[in-house]
This record gives structure tokens, C-alpha cells and sequence, in this order.
């Protein structure tokens, strides 16, 4: 699924009116109609694009990118149709690309970009999963696999948190550019036949309820979780979440209880029923009650990557791409 044109017309239309109802007026269309638009944008990117509440509609940090790909596009993509009459109809032969990036709003930032730096190609964008990568020191579990990390079964013990090497990511899903999250401590270096451009360098979040010993702290420190429960969210799309957490709790020697939710709002209330902490990447789903606080130790740390194969086509122009997703993705920022 990609994202559609209507989605970001709609979302477009929320942050003008500041509701849904108020979307479906501007729209001339039904309010379930509005629902179902950024539902699937949301489904399609990964990520959360609004917080409702009794107030109305809110654009999260996440929405806020996604609006700001939006007001990019749009105008261009009106141009296009108010001059399609006169155009020739589309080469089937046209330039290809397939972006497949990790849940995070920068994979929108790249998609328009790109297609500002290769006009005349078809650009096609997907979320893809996390890519399963070696340990740094090439150690035998740092990543999971004594139990901490789904032992159970709870957490898909079928091995679906195997996830791909980077090699089988861009092979599988025929892919010429990828955003992943990569891990200078953690993760060995990129394969050979590929080269990169850091995006952005991120830290893991903390969510704790509003009344934890932790919250309000302008950061936190591993060793501050000693002790705690810790909120997990089971299935793929998390796998990178999962592994990342529990292989630096191991680094820094930390104890923590873990315990399983099925998603991200079930993990918040149980986050908030047993005064536990619940582990994040940027950009979490708002969740009532609950605050989030950057962890602090260069083990929590990662960078997003722009990657593309050394001798592919897209070579030629990434760096440039990279340098713009980079600005945009600064500027727009988590608030």
C-alpha cells in the first residue's frame, strides 16, 4: 500500500480546522469518510498522525512531518493534474524507485524529496520491516535470545523477530534506497557494496506515567530503570524496539522486569497500571497520562540512515537526497 493523494488532503484539512468534523465540511465529504483517510495513512506509514481528545484533532511531532511532505506535494501534484490534458501519457519505461524505510516520518521527507530531484521517475515508497543486523562485538545474545526477549513465546518465539540483513531487505523488496535505525555501539558496520548518510541521531524514549519517581527528569540514564517493569509491544513491526532496548540493558548491566503487550495503547495502560516504563523509539503515540524522556547513555543512542547500493543508480544522487531529508527532518524536529 502507498500512501494516496486524498490522505494528505485530508490531513491537510484536520490541521486547518482542527477537527474531524471540521475536515469533513472543508472536504465535502462524510466524517467516517475523514476516519478512514488517515486511518490509512497511518497504517501505511507506521505512525501516528493525530491525538484526538474531547478539544478536537491534534497533529502529533509525526503528523507534523507527514503535513509538512503534504504542503510540498500538493501543489506540485495540482499542477500536474490541471496540466494533464496536455501531457503525454507516462512512459512505461520511466525510472523506478522503490524507498523502503523502517516506521518513522522520515520516510515521507524522502519520498518528496526524491521525486523533487528525479521529476520524470516513479517513486514508491513502503514501510519495511527493522533490519536484523550482527552485534558490534560479535557476541552470542546481546540481541535477544536468553529469554529477556520473548523466551516465552509471547513475543512470536517463531522467529519473527528474525527479521532481514540489509543484503536480503534491498533484494527481497527490490529496493534502491532504505531508511533504517543502525546503532554505532550495538550493530557491526554496514556490509560492503553499500554506503550511507545519517538523517538524524536519536535516543530511546522512556514513557512512565505522569506520577512516576521518573517523570518530569529533562533525561534519564539506564541505570535509572534498575529495578523497574519495562513495557514491551509484541509482533514484527517492533522487533527493532525489542532488540535494541533489551541488548543495551544487558550492555549496562541494568535489571529490569519485562513484561508483554499485545500494542502501543495496551502497553501505555499497563504502563500506567503498574507504574511500570515503556521503552519508545521517536515519535510514540501519544498515550493519555503518560510523558516521555530521552535516555541519555551512548548505548541508547542510534543513527537514521539513508542507505543505497554502492553500484547502484541512485548513487549518483543520494548524498544530495540525504541532504535534504536531513535539513527538512531537523526543522520540522519532535515538539
Amino acid at each position: 500500500m502507498n500512501i494516496e493523494i486524498q490522505d494528505l488532503r485530508v490531513l491537510r484539512a484536520v490541521a486547518d480546522t482542527g477537527t474531524l468534523a471540521g475536515a469533513a465540511r472543508a472536504l465535502g465529504i462524510d466524517q467516517a469518510g475523514v476516519t478512514r483517510r488517515i486511518q490509512h495513512l497511518e497504517r501505511v506509514t507506521g505512525l501516528v498522525a493525530l491525538h484526538r481528545d474531547h478539544q478536537g484533532a491534534r497533529l502529533t511531532a509525526a503528523g507534523r512531518l507527514l503535513l509538512r511532505c503534504a504542503d510540498e506535494l500538493l501543489p506540485r501534484i495540482d499542477h500536474l493534474l490541471a496540466a494533464g490534458s496536455r501531457q503525454d501519457p507516462p512512459d512505461p519505461s520511466a525510472e523506478r524507485l522503490r524507498i523502503g524505510a523502517v516506521p518513522t516520518p522520515a520516510l515521507p521527507l524522502v519520498t518528496a524529496h526524491a521525486r523533487a530531484l528525479r521529476p520524470s521517475a516513479v517513486v514508491e515508497p513502503r514501510t519495511v520491516p527493522d533490519v536484523c543486523r550482527e552485534p558490534a562485538d560479535g557476541g552470542d545474545g546481546e540481541d535477544g535470545g536468553d529469554g529477556e526477549d520473548g523466551g516465552d513465546g509471547e513475543d512470536g518465539g517463531d522467529g519473527e523477530d528474525g527479521g532481514e540483513t540489509l543484503p536480503e531487505l534491498f533484494r527481497v523488496h527490490r529496493l534502491d534506497l532504505a531508511v533504517i535505525r543502525h546503532s554505532a555501539v550495538l550493530d557491526a558496520p554496514l556490509p560492503e557494496r553499500f554506503d550511507c548518510a545519517v538523517l538524524a541521531e536519536e535516543n530511546l524514549l522512556v514513557g512512565t506515567a505522569t506520577g512516576h519517581r521518573l517523570a518530569g527528569r529533562p533525561g534519564l540514564a539506564l541505570t535509572d530503570l534498575d529495578g523497574e517493569t519495562c513495557l514491551l509491544v509484541g509482533g514484527r513491526r517492533h522487533a527493532g524496539l525489542r532488540r535494541h532496548f533489551t541488548a543495551a540493558v544487558r550492555r549496562a548491566g541494568v535489571r529490569v522486569a519485562l513484561h508483554w503487550a499485545s500494542d502501543e495503547h495496551e502497553a501505555a495502560a499497563l504502563a500506567c497500571a503498574v507504574n511500570g516504563a515503556l521503552p519508545a523509539f521517536p515519535f510514540p503515540a501519544p498515550a493519555a497520562g503518560v510523558v516521555h524522556t530521552p535516555l541519555s547513555d551512548a548505548v541508547t543512542r542510534h543513527r537514521l540512515l539513508l542507505v543505497w547500493r554502492s553500484d547502484g543508480g541512485a548513487a549518483a544522487w543520494a548524498p544530495r537526497l540525504a541532504d535534504l531529508v536531513r535539513e527538512a527532518y531537523r526543522g520540522a524536529g519532535p515538539g
